[in-house]
């Protein structure tokens, strides 16, 4: 029972003490409790002495009374106690703990020994004031007043501990009432009255402080939280970020400047602290565009973010970006700037590499495509339309570059076009911008424009100035230039539609034979859209089944038989008919369509050739653009094994033109297909400067003399010579030869002695569709067969002469 009887007074005190406990976040409570000990602790010397003193002296008011014994016993008692609680703060102070926290039965304990101290102090008026003795005479009031005392001491000592002060002061409370409640004298009424009031003040206050003494330590400890987080990340910021922090005051003196930025300052912290920033930086600039200063920024104390300023760190400029925030005090008043900033000088550098690799030409230095255009736009629209006065562009480019570049390499072909930027560049001086656009092609825009006139002067001056000899590297460079001119607002409604007649009157230029200008005119426009009509025609041809193979025969020249076929492309369109290849081969090639032509060509004359008897060959001429693919290899293995002619019977024709191009690329690709099995033969023999130079770096199977060698031998005996030489040189290499263009029974007879091999040409047949090849064998046959009974019979009548 007595065990029970603990439990339930203890569980009865837990709940009270956790109900008078200020409500913390549990990982505060015990650094709360902890407070609120050492907060009694402080206030214990006193408590124990005034316990001490006040028990002294009402023990000796009370010597010469009846209750001498009784108050005596008392007073030793509650100055024993007093001394135990002296003693047991000064152990306190020796052990000089580190903890940091107390326990919830550690403040249940102190709450017991107040409650003991208070019950001691509860004895004395029953002690004093005996009921059946009455309440007369000093001593009923010296004993409230020192309750009344005593539970405000114990309420001020126990302030921010209410469970303590409660404890305390209940049970004087509760004795003093104990007695003056049977009593009738109104004094001790008030008495009465008072000691409740008191008491109620006490645990009031004591309640009300605690709270308020848990919340300030509760938010206390948050904020000294977070005064070390972001201690922490300030700290983390200046030691690994690129950014550095910074204060001034309200007249923009520096008053914190962090040791990254006095070391980007290059100076000293020392010489930074109390000096005006705006001093420190120069002109600043917004992001928006440039600003006065620094200072105008401080004296408006607005926020500002991401402003450029300049700072001289010793010879050098350096630039600094500065964000900020205005600081103002408690009451409101404006007391300075606090931000961060970073040195962006690295950046800001490279910020202009960039640009000046967006708008310049690395190698020549010249402004590029897109500075040409913004330049065009702007000049469009302050002069464009303008009547008379407009704006003209130049559009250039470098004839036989390509050759060069090809021919002596890249690095070489990088030099000309740097000598001949510096040359363009001269020659247009003030009037105009050079630009390059890509490769060998520039442009030049003037505004205002200076006339037809000056125009024409100038581009006379350009053609000439480029087409002067080169000294690159050591080697002798010849180039020339053409140029196309387009003048606004006559030539174009837009700046778009000027460069575009521009280009348009460079290609005719070029078409008109190179090293030469010329100005736009509308019926180039016209040609234009023909051509482009034309590509998207014959981007359609293939999908539409109107590419069609024509075949000229090959005709041995000893016993006139045909020994194979030449295919040749023509293009049957619905609306222009039969277009030559003249007309569309070599747009094809700039329109990257002959790779898909030049494999449709294979694979079908390739199959053709495989339905004539078995001794007839097929030749197929190749474009430089199949070689350069790559896949060239490729599509003739696959042409003959889908068709299943035999290699030897493929002819593949090329000319001296595709081996100024990447020679050992070529000659690699020309032995693979070597290695198939088929021809390579040499057309337009003796057009080019190094023919005889290949015929010994490459085994080629045949060669073809040009029809323009055959047209003029019979009226030019050095031409009639040089055959005779191709010929014998045939002979001596053990290849074929063959004559194109053979119109005439002269020509014939000539090439005949000269010992040509085959002849090809209108004499003997004209190019015609696969489907007439087998009525003209049957007629060739019958013609070799009368011309064999012709010479028996010439033979029989010689023998009988």
């Amino acid at each position: 029972m007595r065990i029970a009887a603990s439990t339930l007074i203890n569980r009865g005190a837990s709940a009270l003490h956790d109900r008078l406990l200020p409500h913390v976040p549990e990982a505060m409570a015990g650094r709360v409790r902890m407070e609120q000990v050492q907060s009694i602790l402080r206030m214990t010397p006193v408590m124990m002495g005034a316990n001490i003193v006040i028990a002294l002296l009402v023990g000796l008011a009370g010597l010469g009374s009846r209750h001498t014994t009784v108050l005596t016993i008392w007073a030793a008692l509650v100055i024993s106690y007093g001394l135990l609680g002296l003693r047991g703060w000064l152990v306190s102070q020796r052990r000089k703990s580190t903890k940091q926290t107390v326990s919830a039965r550690g403040v249940r304990r102190i709450t017991w020994q107040a409650g003991v101290l208070g019950c001691l102090w509860a004895a004395l008026p029953i002690l004093t004031m005996p009921k059946e003795q009455g309440f007369a005479g000093a001593m009923p009031m010296l004993v409230a007043s020192v309750l009344a005392g005593m539970i405000g001491c114990g309420g001020f000592a126990m302030l921010t501990l209410p469970a303590a002060a409660i404890a305390y002061s209940t049970p004087m409370v509760v004795g003093a009432l104990w007695v003056l409640a049977t009593s009738n004298d109104p004094i001790l009424f008030a008495l009465g009255g008072l000691l409740i009031f008191c008491h109620m003040v006490v645990s009031v206050s004591c309640l009300s402080h605690a709270k308020i003494f848990a919340d300030r330590l509760v938010a206390a400890e948050e904020l000294e939280q977070q005064r070390q987080v972001v201690s922490l990340l300030l700290s983390d910021f200046e030691e690994g970020a690129s950014d550095w922090l910074w204060e001034v005051d309200a007249a923009g003196a520096m008053t914190y400047v962090s040791d990254r930025m006095a070391a980007a300052a290059g100076v000293d912290k020392s010489q930074l602290l109390g000096r005006p920033m705006s001093e420190l930086c120069g002109a600043a600039e917004a992001p928006t565009g440039p600003i006065a200063a620094l200072a105008p920024l401080f004296f408006d104390q607005k926020a500002f973010r991401d402003v450029t300023v300049s700072i001289g760190v010793g010879s050098e400029t350096h630039w600094w970006s500065l964000s900020a925030k205005p600081v103002h005090d408690l009451n409101g008043v404006f007391t300075g700037f606090r931000g961060v900033g970073a040195d962006i000088t690295q950046a800001r550098e490279d910020q202009a590499r960039i640009s000046r690799l967006a708008h310049y030409d690395v190698l020549t230095t010249l402004p590029n495509r897109l500075s040409f255009l913004q330049a065009l736009s702007k000049a469009w629209t302050e002069h464009g339309k303008r009547g008379e006065t407009g704006c003209a562009v130049l559009c250039l480019d470098l004839d036989h570059f390509k050759g060069v570049n090809d021919s002596l390499g890249h690095p070489i072909g990088d030099d000309l076009l740097i000598q001949a930027s510096a040359r363009l560049r001269d020659t247009v001086g003030e009037l105009g911008l050079v630009s390059r656009l890509g490769g060998d092609e520039f442009a030049v825009v003037i505004a205002p424009s200076p006339g037809h006139e000056a125009l024409s002067e100038l581009a006379r001056a350009i053609v000439a100035t480029l087409s002067d000899p080169y000294n690159v590297r050591g080697h002798h460079v010849l180039i020339g230039a053409s140029v196309g001119i387009a003048v606004a607002p006559f030539d174009a409604d837009d700046p778009d539609g000027l460069l575009k007649n521009a280009d348009l009157a460079l290609y005719r230029a070029k078409g008109d034979g190179r090293g030469a200008y010329r100005f736009f005119e509308t019926a180039m426009d016209v040609w234009a859209q023909e051509r482009r009509a034309l590509e998207l025609d014959l981007r359609d041809a293939l999908a539409n089944n109107e590419l069609k193979l024509f075949f000229q025969p090959l005709i041995g020249s000893v016993e006139h038989e045909t020994t194979g076929f030449e295919a040749l492309l023509r293009w049957q369109h619905p609306r222009r008919g039969l277009v030559p290849p003249a007309d569309f081969i070599e747009c094809a090639e700039q329109w990257g369509l002959i790779g898909t032509i030049g494999e449709w060509v294979l694979h079908e004359a390739c199959r053709t050739a495989a339905t004539w008897p078995s001794h007839l060959t097929v030749a197929v001429n190749l474009s430089p653009n199949q070689f350069a693919s790559g896949d060239l290899v490729a599509q003739v293995r696959d042409a003959l094994k889908a068709s299943g002619l035999a290699p030897q019977r493929l002819e593949l024709e090329i000319t001296e033109g595709l081996l100024l191009h990447d020679s050992v690329k070529t000659l690699e690709q020309l032995a693979a297909l070597k290695a198939l099995g088929v021809k390579i033969a040499m057309d337009d023999f003796g057009t080019g400067y190094s023919s005889l130079a290949y015929l010994w770096r490459f085994p080629f199977d045949k060669i073809k003399i040009d029809r323009s060698f055959v047209a003029e031998m019979q009226d030019n005996t050095a031409i009639a010579d040089i055959l005779r030489t191709i010929a014998l040189l045939g002979q001596t290499l053990n290849l074929e030869v063959t004559a194109e263009g053979v119109e005439t029974q002269a020509q014939a007879k000539l090439l005949s002695d000269m010992r040509c091999d085959t002849f090809q040409g209108f004499l003997y047949g004209r190019p015609m569709p696969v489907g007439d090849i087998p009525s003209f064998l049957l007629s060739n046959l019958a013609r070799q067969m009368r011309r064999e009974v012709e010479d028996d019979g010439a033979e029989g009548e010689a023998e009988a002469v």
